[in-house]
C-alpha cells in the first residue's frame, strides 16, 4: 500500500476509535440499545485490523474484554426487546432475563472505568498511527483480504466435518467472526485495493445475516435452558425448550455456506 493510502486508512481508522468513543459514551446511559450496538460493530472493526498485525498490541486484551462485556449486553437487549410475553411462563423469564441485563450494564459499566483511561486511548491512537501505519506501508493489501478468505475457508471446512450439534454451533460462531472479519476488511479497503469488492461485501453480508440468526436462536436457547421456572410451569418449559430446540435446528440449516 502507497504512503498516501496508508495516511488515509490510518485517518479512517482513528475515526472508527473516535466514533467507538462517542456510542461508548452515550451505550452507559442504557437509554437506547442501538448505541450499544453501534459501540460493539466499531469496536469490532478495530480489532480486526489488530489481528492483521502479528504481535498483537498491550490495548488488544483489554479491548477484548470491553468487547465480551459489550456482547452480553447486547444479546441481552436483542432477546429482552423481542420477546413475547404470551403466557405466565413468558412473564417469568421475561423478569429473569430483566434482571440479569441489570446485572451485565453494572459489569460493562465497570468495566469501561476500569479499561477505558486515559492511557488506553493514548496506546491505541500510537498504535493506529505507528505500527499499524508502517505495516500498511510495507504489505500489499491484498494480502490482508487472501488471509481472511483462507481463514474463513478453513472455518467452514472445519465446520462441515462437525457431525455433533455441539459442535457444528461451535464452528458455525467461528465462522461468523470470520465472516464479519472477511466483510470488514473489504469495507474498509475498497478504496485502496483492486481486490476489494462491493458483490464480496454483499456477499459477506448476507451470510452473516444467516449466522447472525442462527445466533440469536441459539442464544435463546442458552437463556431458556438455564432458566428455572416455577414448579407449577414446568410441563409448559419443557414444551418451550423442544420449540426452541427445532427453532435453532431450522436455522442452522438455513445458513448457506
Amino acid at each position: 500500500m502507497n504512503q498516501r493510502n496508508a495516511e488515509k486508512l490510518k485517518y479512517e481508522l482513528l475515526e472508527t476509535w473516535n466514533t467507538f468513543n462517542h456510542y461508548m459514551t452515550e451505550a452507559l446511559t442504557f437509554q437506547n440499545s442501538e448505541d450499544i450496538h453501534q459501540a460493539r460493530v466499531h469496536l469490532r472493526k478495530l480489532l480486526t485490523f489488530m489481528q492483521l498485525y502479528e504481535t498483537k498490541p498491550s490495548t488488544y486484551r483489554q479491548l477484548k474484554q470491553l468487547m465480551e462485556a459489550l456482547g452480553t449486553v447486547r444479546d441481552g437487549d436483542v432477546l429482552v426487546e423481542a420477546l413475547e410475553t404470551d403466557s405466565e411462563l413468558d412473564i417469568a423469564f421475561l423478569n429473569e432475563m430483566e434482571r440479569q441485563r441489570a446485572v451485565n450494564r453494572t459489569v460493562l459499566a465497570t468495566r469501561v472505568s476500569e479499561k477505558m483511561t486515559p492511557s488506553l486511548d493514548q496506546q491505541v491512537r500510537r498504535f493506529l498511527g505507528g505500527q499499524l501505519f508502517r505495516a500498511f506501508k510495507k504489505q500489499d493489501a491484498a494480502s490482508f483480504l487472501e488471509k481472511a478468505k483462507d481463514e474463513r475457508k478453513r472455518r467452514i471446512a472445519t465446520h462441515k466435518e462437525a457431525s455433533q450439534m455441539a459442535d457444528r454451533l461451535e464452528t458455525l460462531h467461528k465462522v461468523r467472526l470470520a465472516v464479519k472479519r472477511e466483510r470488514y476488511l473489504h469495507e474498509y479497503l475498497l478504496n485502496y485495493e483492486d481486490e476489494a469488492s462491493k458483490d464480496q461485501v454483499h456477499k459477506l453480508k448476507r451470510l452473516q445475516t444467516e449466522l447472525g440468526n442462527m445466533n440469536d436462536h441459539h442464544q435463546l436457547l442458552l437463556r431458556w435452558s438455564a432458566f428455572t421456572p416455577p414448579e407449577e410451569l414446568s410441563a409448559a418449559y419443557e414444551s418451550k425448550l423442544r420449540q426452541l430446540e427445532a427453532e435453532l435446528d431450522e436455522s442452522v440449516n438455513a445458513v448457506k455456506l
